[in-house]
């Protein structure tokens, strides 16, 4: 029976139809579904919608290739039927003022025909209509784009879409057959130690069961090696897609490459790529991700897919050295090339945030819904406890919003009110919280020197920051309009900081909940703060690790043990 090779609709049209350059001076709303709204809109439009007006209609169609057959499926949003005809509607939630939307963004409108493709060949349609529906999420104001598409057009284009991934399709079906029969030779590559072997054994069960397990070990046990072999084993009986080898720091880092080494030279054909912060890889003095400033980012999009198609065919050595090599060659960004290269290869060596941060994860694997057959390899794990509070906590300064407020008051009035509104209400909470610890000082005895004229600071529990958040709300949707339009680079790079800050605050006041504790603060230096902080973070790091099969947990030190359990998993059985 022939192979089956899945992919979504949205992942197809985004790495086959993607061209250009790489800009990081586009706010980038356009491309993000925008925040934590994009599902609510998404339902409060359908159901404005009507009884003529099917929601997330399931649609999958499947491709006869040479040697396999290619699936492709997705949601499309709604299929309207009205007046005899049929649309294909798409729904996209921006930040951006609609007034700036002129037409569809190419790969929003791509879903769309694919859809419009599967569903009108399935349904005996000559022609379907495609409607993109953009929604601004502050306003809810609307803006449609439709169009008309006769069924052989959609045909040609669908066909030629499928035949541009189909060599990628079928590498990855001849290499996995080559890697796992190198699998099945090769051996532990030394005797084992005291323990090793029980430790590898253990491994394996996880894997097996789709568990999670926490392993204490001190070092020189051989942990690293006793649990990559027993996850490259089940990789070669199909107990899992790919290994994603965690780490903290770089030298963890560089022993997880040299067990994987010392296995390559015992035989074993296997794809690993390290992934190196853009920082230390950029060709470029400054990290400036843009046409005008960076000669790799101009064209980037245009040339990045022969760049990996020809790195992936060529072998299992894929060290930092030859990734710089390939990207001069092709003239592509490294950093870039190198996240696209790790969609093929059979593990990845990271630092935690690629697998965990909110706003670092890669999106390829990690994206919401997305679910694959990961193992997670978890090293110096008691690491990740203080770092997952990190990346799940988010803080804003008042004094940041009053300085940008200053930047921008002349040519943004409008986004210079919103940023008084908000700072007004950050200066009633620092006085709040000045009152606080004044009345908290007093009633430990401590009348005679209350503290702030001393420098001192001070901290209070909150127990709401709704009304914050709707200002900073206003004050995103303006900072997308602002950072639009803005020539002066030095101006735009401080609001793009601090855009990010917002942004970042906004994600996280999504997903408040009991694990978290909000308080305002008046740092020494009479700096104030309003902090989203992520006491536990096991229920955040839980979404990312339930999309894989199995995670693995290791480290000298993860005593207490229930502590650990507790902050880095959600699960009673591990």
């Amino acid at each position: 029976m022939e192979q089956t090779v899945k992919i979504s609709v949205r992942n197809l049209v985004e790495f086959i139809l993607r061209e250009g350059d790489i800009d990081n001076r586009m706010a980038g709303s356009m491309e993000r579904d925008a925040m934590q709204q994009g599902s609510r809109i998404h339902r409060k439009i359908q159901r404005r919608m009507g009884s003529a007006y099917r929601a997330e209609v399931l649609l999958k169609i499947q491709c006869p290739c040479e040697g396999f057959i290619l699936q492709v499926e997705g949601r499309a949003d709604g299929i309207l039927t009205e007046e005899g005809q049929t649309v294909i509607d798409e729904i996209k939630g921006v930040m951006r003022d609609l007034e700036l939307v002129r037409e569809p963004v190419g790969v929003h409108l791509a879903q769309a025909k694919c859809y419009a493709y599967i569903y009108a060949s399935q349904n005996g349609l000559d022609a379907v209509g495609v409607q993109m529906t953009y929604c601004n999420l502050e306003t809810e104001e609307i803006k449609r784009f439709r169009q008309q598409y006769g069924l052989k057009e959609l045909e040609g284009w669908f066909g030629d879409l499928v035949r541009a991934y189909e060599k990628w399709a079928g590498f990855q079906i001849a290499w996995k057959k080559e890697r796992n029969a190198s699998i099945r030779r090769t051996e532990f590559p030394f005797p084992y130690r005291a323990g090793q072997r029980d430790l590898a054994a253990s491994v394996y069960r996880t894997i097996l069961r789709q568990k999670k397990l926490f392993i204490q070990a001190p070092t020189g046990v051989g942990k690293t090696m006793a649990v990559l072999f027993p996850a490259v084993r089940a990789m070669g009986e199909e107990l899992g897609e790919k290994i994603f080898y965690l780490t903290a720091k770089t030298i963890t880092r560089t022993v997880a490459e040299q067990a994987f080494q010392t296995l390559r030279s015992r035989g074993l054909q296997f794809k690993v790529i390290t992934l190196t912060a853009k920082e230390k890889i950029c060709f470029c003095e400054e990290t400036e991700c843009n046409p005008d400033a960076c000669p790799y980012a101009k064209g980037h999009y245009d040339r990045v897919n022969d760049a990996v198609f020809d790195l992936i065919n060529k072998g299992c050595e894929l060290t930092r050295g030859v990734l710089e090599a390939q990207a001069k060659e092709y003239q592509v960004c490294p950093f870039e090339m190198a996240l696209d290269v790790s969609l093929w290869v059979d593990a990845v060596i990271c630092d935690y945030n690629y697998v965990f941060d909110p706003n670092a994860h890669l999106k390829r694997f990690f994206s919401e819904g997305n679910k694959g057959g990961y193992l997670f390899l978890i090293d110096e794990a008691h690491n990740l406890v203080e770092r997952g509070r990190e990346m799940y906590s988010a803080e804003i300064y008042k004094e940041e919003v009053l300085r940008i407020k200053r930047l921008v008051k002349t040519e943004a009035p409008v986004l210079a009110k919103r940023l008084e509104e908000c700072n007004r209400q950050l200066l009633e909470m620092k006085r709040e919280c000045e009152n606080y610890t004044i009345l908290m000082k007093e009633a430990a005895g401590l009348q005679e020197n209350p503290g702030f004229a001393k420098g001192e600071g001070g901290c209070q529990v909150v127990d709401s920051v709704s009304h914050v958040s709707l200002k900073l709300m206003n004050v995103f949707a303006e900072l997308e309009r602002y950072l639009e339009e803005c020539q002066d680079q030095g101006k735009r790079e401080e609001v793009l900081d601090f855009y990010f800050q917002v942004r970042d605050f906004l994600n996280i006041y999504g997903i408040l909940d009991e694990n978290y504790t909000v308080y305002a603060e008046l740092e020494r230096q009479g700096h104030f703060k309003l902090k989203l902080l992520c006491v536990n973070p096991a229920a955040n790091l839980q979404k990312y690790l339930e999309q894989g099969n199995s995670t693995v947990f290791f480290s000298a030190t993860l005593l207490p043990i229930h502590y650990y359990k507790k902050l880095l998993s959600v699960e009673t059985d591990d």
